[in-house]
């Protein structure tokens, strides 16, 4: 019969062979990852369904050079020895990558909860540092042990099939010949297509639940990698810009509008200072507000951070914009929301000059602190080339030993901090900025660290907590004793009594429900962009308040300005928390990855609004609800239509202003 045929056992083995490979790696994901027990077994079994359409035809098209191939006389594998070599070789070579895509897909998720995408091929730019902390972060002897055991049998199983091209060809007469090649067509069509109606199987399909791990569930790394090859940096709508100007000129207080130039900029003039405080930003590396002890976490694992946020002014509803320490560096630095779609605004050539009115800190001694190296995600660039008086400090500048893949750890960095700070002429102020870092995979904990002991938790309580793991929650606690310490050294100094530091989280975690918080925090993914802020100072602030407004990473620089008493130009985006009068219902933006379905978003008082793009699928949620996933834009919509137009407002002004904030 026509399945004898040698052509057509080759292709349809083959197929078979990779569908059974990557189906494999489909299952291992699923049962190394499905954590969550509310997971809808009826979802998952849905994505396991497209998720298998998806792989079938990853296979198919695998096939199709060699299936052309067949059909050419002169390139058929059948008639030369060495075209057949060249079709092993290119097998081989494509499988051998695939697998490790998958591979690299499995730890990228790991790490991200994210599979592939063109970004993450960004993470080995720096191939050492993605090595050394995929080293030290997992099992890489034994994951390297098994991909070879997998590479090996998949080669194996691909010499097999190519021993049926050796067989005597055999005989058929036309119509075996006709439904062969229909039969053949009708079922690589069927795999190609996806279905059997009139769309094809689309990445759409995949995004039929809310659930984050369903959605994954579905997904084939490789053609999602694909899919966002062609993806570029976003660019600005000037025309949308453009017809929201009014409103930003409303939302940012623009005293002198300029409409032609689509002017942000805000002369803020205050009365100097005669005794201009010090002024240090510590970056507390994947901190989300859930963590602290404050908003009721029942481990403790930051006393250290709460006694100082007691004596502070502290912001219970301060947000980042989107996850990624680089983006926050960025948004930090330029005071403008880091909205590039797929990789980092500081990455970006076309983008990397901007004004920072960190140069309004004119008389000031500037210092930026990374226990690792400042090449990271260009951030030298990013610094050298708009602020050119800033000394950086990186890991070799200092007398520490290399603790992980980031650098010395985030105790000995704080040494040289307080180091650095004691050894300034007095004569002039100094702003600095503390990056710290190694409260994030590998979660490393020096061995010699005095007055602090690994805690050993029970798992769910762990897990009801917010925390992942042992290694996490005490990389937390470790992050919070280093800056205890710190401050204790701070303390005894000349410098302290007239020095302000502003502490905030770069970026929460994608973790269990933290089942203190609100269920918003977990459902609505606000854990990953909710961090604490507030500002230290004993010397300055007399007794500690708490300020419940909604405010943003955007917000830092223009109080900063204010804090020194500059007269200053605030360009973009934010406002000065302490001198600026509160809006009546602020928002800060949130560019939402870790929902099922990406969206654009605002949050307010009381609610959340997120919406496409595109400016479509508009949605309303209430934060205090029992159920906040529930859409009730149908029961506010005056707040619906206050909030779409503002988020589009914002979204858009962010796009344009990273281009056209030069120095």
């Amino acid at each position: 019969m026509f399945y004898y045929s040698r052509r057509l056992s080759f292709i349809f083995s083959n197929i078979w062979r990779l569908f059974t490979t990557f189906m494999i790696f489909r299952f291992a994901f699923i049962l190394l990852f499905i954590s969550n027990k509310s997971t809808d077994s009826n979802d998952l079994l849905n994505a396991l369904w497209i998720g298998l359409r998806f792989d079938l035809r990853l296979a198919c098209f695998i096939l199709i050079p060699i299936m052309i191939a067949f059909l050419i006389p002169v390139f058929n594998p059948l008639n030369q020895s060495s075209l057949r070599t060249l079709s092993k070789i290119y097998l081989k070579i494509s499988t051998l990558i695939i697998i490790f895509l998958y591979a690299f897909d499995l730890g990228n998720y790991s790490y991200l909860k994210q599979r592939i995408d063109i970004s993450s091929i960004k993470l080995l730019e720096n191939p050492l540092i993605a090595f050394g902390m995929a080293w030290e972060s997992y099992p890489m002897t034994f994951i390297i042990i098994a991909l070879i055991i997998t590479v090996y049998i998949v080669w194996k199983q691909i010499d097999l099939t190519f021993d049926t091209l050796n067989n005597r060809p055999k005989i058929f007469s036309f119509g075996q010949n006709i439904i062969g090649s229909t039969f053949a067509g009708i079922l690589f069509i069927f795999a190609i297509w996806g279905t059997f109606g009139q769309y094809r199987l689309l990445w759409s399909d995949a995004h039929f639940s809310n659930d984050p791990f369903v959605v994954a569930s579905a997904i084939n790394p490789i053609l999602y990698l694909n899919e966002t090859r062609s993806f570029v940096l976003e660019d600005f709508n000037e025309e949308k810009t453009r017809s929201n100007y009014d409103l930003m000129v409303r939302e940012l207080a623009i005293n002198k509008p300029n409409s032609k130039e689509l002017s942000y900029t805000r002369l803020k003039t205050k009365g100097s200072l005669k005794n201009q405080p010090n002024i240090v930003v510590i970056f507390l590396e994947s901190v989300g507000y859930n963590r602290m002890s404050r908003s009721g976490n029942p481990l403790n694992p930051t006393p250290n951070l709460d006694e100082l946020s007691k004596n502070s002014i502290f912001f219970d509803r301060f947000y980042i914009p989107m996850v990624g320490t680089a983006r926050s560096v960025f948004g930090l630095i330029t005071g403008i929301h880091d909205v590039a779609s797929v990789e980092t605004a500081s990455s970006n050539p076309r983008i990397v000059d901007q004004y920072s009115s960190i140069n309004a800190l004119n008389n000031y001694k500037k210092f930026y602190l990374m226990g690792g190296s400042a090449s990271w995600r260009n951030v030298r660039s990013l610094l050298k080339n708009n602020i050119h008086d800033i000394k950086i400090m990186e890991q070799d500048d200092m007398d520490y030993p290399r603790l992980d893949v980031w650098g010395i750890s985030d105790n000995d960095l704080f040494k040289v901090a307080h180091s650095t700070f004691e050894n300034i002429n007095t004569s002039n102020p100094f702003f600095a900025i503390v990056q710290t870092a190694t409260n994030h995979r590998p979660y490393s904990i020096p061995d010699d660290i005095e007055g602090f002991n690994i805690i050993n938790v029970e798992k769910s309580i762990l897990s009801n907590a917010g925390f992942d793991s042992q290694e996490q929650f005490n990389a937390m606690r470790m992050l919070d004793h280093a800056v205890g310490e710190f401050i204790s050294y701070a303390k005894s100094s000349s410098y302290f009594n007239n020095t302000v530091f502003l502490f905030f989280g770069d970026h929460g975690t994608s973790d269990p429900r933290a089942m203190h918080m609100p269920k918003s925090d977990f459902d609505l993914k606000l854990r990953s962009y909710h961090v604490p802020f507030f500002i230290y100072s004993p010397g300055l602030i007399k007794e500690g308040s708490l300020r419940t407004d909604v405010s943003q990473l955007v917000d830092i620089l223009p109080t900063i300005n204010g804090l020194a008493g500059n007269n200053y130009e605030n360009r973009t985006m934010g406002r000065d928390l302490l001198n600026d009068v509160i809006p009546k219902d602020p928002l800060a933006l949130i560019i939402n990855k870790k929902m099922a379905k990406q969206h654009i978003a605002v949050i307010g008082k009381n609610h959340y609004l997120s919406m496409s793009k595109d400016g479509n699928q508009i949605q309303l949620h209430e934060l205090r609800s029992n159920e906040p996933l529930v859409d009730v834009k149908d029961k506010f919509p005056e707040i619906t239509n206050s909030y779409a137009a503002r988020l589009e407002g914002i979204y858009e002004t962010a796009k344009y202003m990273l281009y056209h904030n030069q120095k």
